[in-house]
Parts: structure tokens; sequence; C-alpha cells
């Protein structure tokens, strides 16, 4: 049988029963399970009954039940404990030598998952992971080429020149390419080709045919934006793939087609006003219309694992706007289910609101999400969290920023002049001192 197909066909629950019980006898059906496991979407899409099977094995000591009962609560942070439900899972598997779990922990221990962060640990276990052949190792290091980590900038060329030799490496033996060496082959060359080269699409259709949704996104881009992404044009390839990847349940289409539908409110606005006669037209009850789906589609993507999606509902909630209310409890709210489920761009928004007196927190609140945000690679509450702790708080990470963040806030390059200006006032420079700076 080939699990694999399973996988590309979205058959998720089928894949963890049918596979689970002989992953450590079939290889083909242990790389079925364990690339199912490297997708965000997918977990959102299991049933009740196959994560209270992937559980029930975990606690059975099955390892590889282990290590996809953590990624589950990796991504979905569906319960308080969850982040401890990840790591001591994953820590389980990879004690029991499952080189993806031994990745999966250095991820952990690298981003402070448990609340402390150790990234020369991190880093080694990554290599001795990805020594042993683990391809969630592989992605890391590619995503890391690709985009930069820890400050450090892209290296394109080495993600092409590695996702080149993992595509070899599969063909070689006999076995299905994973779809994401195809994935970040695209990433590393759409910066040099344009993301509607051919070299760059036809990589992501590859990836979408072996079952990684996330390549959706970036045809949609291709289809409807071109190359330089700042014009919408609603194509027939467009719209087909942004419905094919809805069918699919892919979190990224509900997100693209809302991000769509606020161009479309635009217009009618406008039209409303040219008007000048509401009463005698549909526009109101259209845009009413188109107001309802926006909130439908940013919050079905949230349900299905885009964390993007919360950091749109609040800027909506927050700023009013598109038949939004004005509200900052809801903006917080939605800005606080992001930062659960790590999206840094919700961690620095949920910050400023408290650093803007607009939502009442306690200031050890507003460190934890400094150091987040730090532990996350933003300037921003980088310096935040180091300005905190010289006056005298985070001294339980004292060992963690004077060992990873005072370095690079005490050099002579360090300025946040070319940060992204999420903040677009003088407010650090001006600081009453209330909260003695941060985060």
């Amino acid at each position: 049988m080939n699990y694999l197909e399973l996988l590309y066909k979205g058959e998720y629950d089928r894949l963890v029963r049918e596979a689970l019980p002989l992953a450590e006898t079939n290889p083909d059906a242990a790389r079925a399970l364990l690339r199912l496991c490297q997708g965000r979407n997918n977990f959102f899409l299991m049933a009740p009954a196959t994560v209270e099977l992937l559980q029930s094995q975990a606690k059975a000591g099955n390892r590889y039940a282990q290590y996809a009962f953590a990624r589950y609560h990796v991504f979905v942070r569906n319960l308080e404990e969850s982040i401890k439900l990840s790591y001591d899972n994953m820590l389980a598997a990879a004690e029991q030598n499952l080189p993806d779990a031994v990745a999966g922990l250095a991820s952990s221990i690298d981003y402070g998952d448990m609340g402390w962060v150790d990234r020369e640990r991190a880093a080694d276990l990554m290599d001795k992971a990805f020594r042993a052949g683990s391809e969630l190792a592989a992605i890391y290091r590619l995503k890391e080429y690709c985009f930069g980590k820890h400050f450090l900038p892209a290296q394109t060329d080495k993600a092409e020149e590695l996702a080149n030799d993992l595509i070899l490496h599969d063909e070689k033996a006999g076995h299905d390419v994973n779809g994401y060496w195809y994935f970040y082959r695209a990433c590393a060359r759409e910066g040099r080709f344009g993301r509607s080269s051919i070299t760059v699409s036809e990589d992501y259709r590859r990836a979408l045919k072996l079952g990684i949704l996330d390549a959706y996104a970036d045809l949609i881009m291709a289809a409807g934006y071109g190359d330089e992404g700042a014009v919408l044009r609603m194509t027939n390839e467009y719209n087909r793939l942004i419905e094919e990847g809805m069918q699919r349940n892919y979190a990224g289409a509900y997100y693209l087609d809302a991000v769509a539908e606020l161009q479309g409110y635009d217009a009618l606005e406008d039209s409303s006003n040219d008007l000048g006669h509401e009463r005698e037209n549909r526009t109101p009850e259209l845009m009413k219309a188109s107001h309802e789906k926006i909130l439908a589609r940013f919050t079905r993507a949230a349900e299905l694992g885009d964390n993007a999606s919360f950091e749109m509902l609040g800027d909506l909630y927050q700023e009013g706007g598109y038949g939004f209310e004005q509200n900052d409890e809801m903006a917080f709210a939605c800005y606080s289910r992001g930062v659960v489920r790590d999206h840094l761009g919700c961690v620095e928004k949920a910050w400023k609101m408290m650093h803007d007196h607009l939502i009442d927190r306690p200031l050890d609140y507003m460190d934890s999400l400094a150091i987040l945000g730090a532990r996350w690679d933003s300037k921003r509450l980088l310096a935040e969290t180091v300005i905190a702790h010289q006056q005298g708080r985070l001294q339980d990470c004292d060992e963690e920023i004077t060992k990873y963040y005072d370095p690079i806030f005490d050099a002579p390059e360090f300025s946040l002049d070319d940060d992204e200006d999420y903040l677009d006032d003088d407010d650090f420079e001006e600081d009453d001192g209330r909260y003695d700076a941060w985060a």
C-alpha cells in the first residue's frame, strides 16, 4: 500500500489509523506518518478520535505516536497544558531515538517553549537529527537558509543547493520526493526570478501534488498579484486556486479570500460615498454581506491554523472600519489568541496596546511578551527585553538575556531605525517611565 497517497489526498485520519501500528516495521508507513506531522494545517483537520488514538498510543510508549501527539500540541495549543504535553512527548520520542523528535526537541529549546533557551544545545541536537536523516531537521535548515534566523541573514544559495541535494537523495532512494524540498527550492528562487516565473511556480505545483498545502498561497499570489504583489487581479486561475484551496480546507486560502474581500468592501464604500443616496441603492446591504464574509473567512482561517488571521482580526477591531466597530478589548482578545499560538505580530501588537495604556494588564505580563518577542527575533522587543532586565526585571531569565540578547543590543551596528515601524511614534524615546520601558 502507498501510504503517502493518503497524505496527498488529505485522508489524514485514515493515514494515522493504518500507518501508526506498522511504523516500527514498515519504512513506507513510518515515512508517511512523519511527513504528515510536518504540516501545520494537517493537525487542524484531524478528527478528535484520531487525536485520542495518538494520545493513548503515546501513553503506551509508541514513539511515533508520542512524536505526532507532541506536534499536534505544538500547533493546535487547545489545552492549558499543551506546551508541557508537547515538550514531554517530544522528549520521550527523542529519548527513543526518533530523529524527527530530536529535531522537534531542538526547536522547542531554541525558542524557549518551556520558558528557557539554550541555543548551543539546540544547535547540537538539530545537527544530530540532520545527520541521522531527520526530514524535519532538513525543513528547519531550509527555512533558516531561506528566511534567516536570530538576526542572521538569509542564504538562499545554500537553500537551493540543499533542496537539490535532498531531491536527489530521495530519487536515488527510490521513494517519493518530499514536497517540502520543492517548496523551499521555490522559496529560495522566488527572490531572484519572481513568484510567477515557471522555475518557481512549477516547484510550488510539484509541492502541492505531494501534499504541501502551503504551496496554495504562493500559487494564488502568482496568479492574482504577479511578481510585485501590489495590485490584485482576480484572474480565473486566482479564483480557481482560492476555491480549490478552500475546498481542501487550506487555511491560507480562506485568509487570502478575506484579504481580497477587504478590497471589495473598499470599492463598495467608495460607491456608496459617490452615490450619496444610500436609500436608493443596495450598497449598504452589500457592504453588510461583505463584512460578514470578511469575518467568516478570517475566523475560518484561524480555526484551521492560520495565526496571521488573529492579527488581522485584531487590527480590524482596533482600527474599526469594514463594518467592524472599534473595540480595544476585542482587538486584544484576538491578539492574545495569536500569542498563544506563537504569532510574533500578535505578540508585538498585544504589547503595544499595553504600552499605550489601551489595555490594563500587569507589567509582568508585558515583560513575558517582551522576552517572547526577543526569542522570536523581534528587534524592537529584544531591545525592550534588555531594557527591562537592566531595570531589574526579568531576573529569572538573567542567563538567557545576558548570553543572547545583551550582545546584540550592545553591538555598534544595532539600530531600530530600519526596523518595521509598527509603533509609528516616538513612544520609546519619550517614554514617561510608567512601565520602565518595555515590551
